[in-house]
């Protein structure tokens, strides 16, 4: 499959040999759907439109049967949504949060971290601090999210689901958009993007700039975000079409790791009271606080930062080769760069009543990505029954150069610091070495069909056989490690429509991924096969009262197996692959426009199961049972009511979300406190311009979204805060 590279000089001949039969048939015209154009998707259901993230083939939401939410553009200008982890939240029973540096993480149906991919178009990258980097949504025409496992279309991971970030294309008519805005705690953001048609005929272009930067509510939290985006498209005959983008995302942060909870002594295992440093993975607090005054406070080094720089490239080839043939092949090529210089763990000591601060590391990163999918899409019928399918191929070569992350003892400098008035001092006069490189390639096939059994009953399934060849060689004398894996994933469902406008659906789909991320598999890893992931999901997804309420409902029960666990037999620490985590839930959501131009969108996800089912954990001198306990960063119930209404040039906005209380460690020691935020904004349309104040956080909740360092430190987000934005839109008339 390595020689798949060699497809799109081959598919640039392909239309040369079509060109008479294709030129002359109307049915192959360039039609509008084949151009992306603005606000395509208008609520977060879109049940009549199709999402790439849930299936390859093309069909709408409503016949697939999964659950898929859609963030458009349009939703995200009116949310105020301005990163991709703040429009993720908006879907059902999604939590984001930042845990470690500057890397935002994700929970969904029980799972978090590793166990759901972050995708750009379509395309898995290699790890999630690559992929998973701070983005401006302005970015992107949309955001997918498709639940429970999605290794049938993505690969290795995703058990809890997978998130892609869709950029902006060409459009067919002349149009653009700037934006500009400010708000507190000198927070700034700029954006421009315009597209349509070139002067040169058939041929659609699209330029986006983007710069977000803000001083942080926490001293010495500066951040900049700066992207770049463009694109062409080029029909050079009504069956084909070539589209060539490439975009560059630069962040520059200083890391804020979180506040100390302070406490004045633990409760061992054994019950006992004590006074010492709390170990996470056995001890409770006692009266564990956090007080005012410290929010404010960054413990980390002065001399911090993290630094990344992604570059991502794609050159898209699409022909339609006949009445039922269409072929699609993409090669991309994505780089990422990081240099990271943090102290990571600042905990409070209660026998000297100091700030403990450890950890100090250095992390680079250099890696190279490139790879090709082919695509052939068949639509047509199948024994007297419509039937569409598409059987691809794709190969993938991941060059990874980085350091095996550099920790220093005794560092920063002071090591202990006061609550108060303290001196942050620096980090040691070190340099990231190249300790390890990491080659992955990954050959996978793929299927996936849908058969219509009867005018009322679909049937839709596929499967993905993959080839991981994962190679990691040492530069500092380890010993070399080569491992392949050879999984097989896929999905089968079922869609019944009680009416045009009704369906109810089952699904069962199933994932593998390692017991750890590829780049972090080594020799102790050998004998461990893939952990393997299922869920059965059943489901309805209906538009009542005329189109204007459109909701969806989801039952799922997932399992993942052969989660590595570790044992004592006589003296001996054994690691064993036995362990188990299960979480079973319902999903509500619902997309509502009502008279006087008033909309309402609402949703509910309640986990009423998520917990480690047979698991061990290994805590270096001990091995503590967790079964029946909660992982980390996993709420119980998560809501959010989004209410706008259109009152002549005026329109309100108000975003509510309530996140329930959730673990901060596998201990289950240490909750992080249930919260609900509310935000709100009023703008007034004058001609092409728009004008809105927004208030986030307006009841000033204090909480921490996110757990890290095992619940000892809490990460707070921001208090109150206003922002002020002028968007100027312009097209041609």
């Amino acid at each position: 499959m390595k020689y798949l590279l060699i497809i799109p000089a081959i598919c640039s001949v392909l239309p040369a040999f079509a060109a008479d039969e294709l030129s002359s048939n109307e049915k192959y015209q360039l039609t509008e759907h084949i151009l992306v154009t603005g606000n395509r998707y208008q609520t977060s259901l879109a049940l009549d439109k199709a999402a790439e993230t849930g299936s390859r083939l093309n069909i709408p939401l409503r016949e697939l049967p999964a659950s898929v939410s859609v963030i458009s553009q349009e939703m995200i200008q009116k949310l105020g949504a301005r990163t991709t982890m703040e429009a993720v939240e908006s879907a059902v029973g999604m939590m984001g949060g930042t845990g470690v540096g500057s890397i935002p993480g994700y929970s969904t149906r029980g799972f978090t971290s590793n166990d759901i991919t972050i995708l750009r178009d379509g395309v898995r990258q290699n790890t999630n601090s690559q992929s998973a980097r701070p983005l401006d949504s302005f970015m992107f025409d949309r955001v997918e999210v498709l639940k429970g496992p999605a290794s049938l279309l993505h690969g290795e991971g995703a058990v809890g689901g997978a998130i892609n970030y869709v950029s902006k294309m060409p459009t067919e008519t002349f149009s653009g958009e700037a934006l500009i805005s400010a708000g507190s705690w000198d927070s700034y953001r700029t954006a421009i993007g315009v597209g349509g048609p070139s002067a040169v005929e058939n041929l659609y272009y699209r330029a986006d700039v983007s710069r977000n930067s803000s001083g942080g509510y926490v001293h010495g939290s500066d951040s900049s975000y700066d992207a770049y985006g463009a694109s062409l498209l080029w029909a050079p005959m009504e069956a084909v079409r070539f589209t060539l983008s490439g975009s560059y995302f630069e962040d520059d942060v200083e890391s804020y790791y979180g506040t100390p909870v302070i406490y004045d002594a633990v409760v061992n295992e054994n019950g006992v009271t004590e006074v010492r440093p709390a170990n996470t993975g056995t001890d409770r607090l006692v009266n564990a606080r956090v007080p005012k005054g410290i929010q404010r406070n960054n413990y980390n080094n002065l001399d911090n930062f993290a630094r990344a720089e992604n570059g991502y490239g794609r050159l898209i080839s699409e022909i339609t080769l006949s009445d039922n043939w269409e072929l699609r092949n993409e090669m991309y090529l994505a780089t990422q760069k990081l240099d990271w210089r943090n102290t990571e763990k600042t905990v409070w000591n209660p026998v000297t009543e100091m700030i403990d601060r450890s950890s100090f590391f250095l992390i680079y990163r250099d890696d190279t990505q490139v790879g090709n999918r082919l695509d052939f899409r068949w639509n047509g019928e199948w024994l007297g029954r419509e039937n569409q399918f598409v059987i691809g191929t794709l190969y993938d070569h991941n060059n990874q150069n980085r350091n095996s992350g550099q920790s220093y003892t005794n560092s920063p400098d002071p090591a202990s610091v006061p609550l108060y008035n303290f001196d942050r001092g620096y980090g040691p006069d070190v340099s990231p070495q190249r300790t390890t490189k990491i080659i992955t390639q990954t050959s996978a096939f793929y299927i996936e069909d849908i058969l219509d059994l009867s005018e009322k009953i679909k049937l839709i399934g596929g499967l993905r056989y993959d080839a991981i060849e994962l190679e990691r060689k040492s530069y500092v004398g380890i010993d070399k490690y080569k491992k392949t894996y050879y999984p097989l994933t896929g999905r089968i469902g079922s869609v019944y429509s009680l009416s045009p406008d009704v369906n109810l659906y089952a699904s069962y789909s199933r994932a593998a991924q390692p017991v750890s991320q590829l780049v972090s598999l080594s020799a102790s890893n050998d004998e461990f096969s893939l952990q393997k992931g299922e869920q059965f999901e059943v489901g309805a997804k209906a538009s009542l009262q005329g189109g204007n309420l459109d909701v969806t409902l989801a039952f799922f029960d997932i399992e993942k197996n052969d989660i590595l666990t570790s044992d004592i037999v006589d003296g001996v620490r054994l690691n064993s692959q036995i362990g188990s985590q299960v979480s079973q839930g319902v999903e509500l959501a619902s997309s509502w426009k009502l008279p006087s131009a008033w909309r309402i969108d609402a949703n509910l996800a309640w986990n009423w199961k998520a917990e480690y089912d047979e698991f061990n954990e290994n805590r270096g001198d001990t091995v503590v049972s967790r079964s029946g306990n909660t992982p980390p960063n996993v709420a119980e119930w998560v809501a959010g009511l989004y209410v706008n209404k259109q009152q002549g040039n005026w329109q309100f906005n108000s975003g509510v979300r309530y996140v329930g209380e959730r673990e901060a460690n596998n201990n289950n020691g240490i909750q992080l406190d249930a919260y609900i935020t509310i935000d709100a904004g009023l703008s007034y349309y004058w001609n092409q311009y728009t004008v809105t104040l927004r208030g986030r956080n307006i009841s000033d909740e204090v909480y921490a979204p996110w757990a890290s360092a095992g619940g000892l430190t809490q990460r707070f987000a921001d208090p109150r805060s206003v922002e002020l934005s002028v968007h100027y839109r312009f097209a041609d008339r």
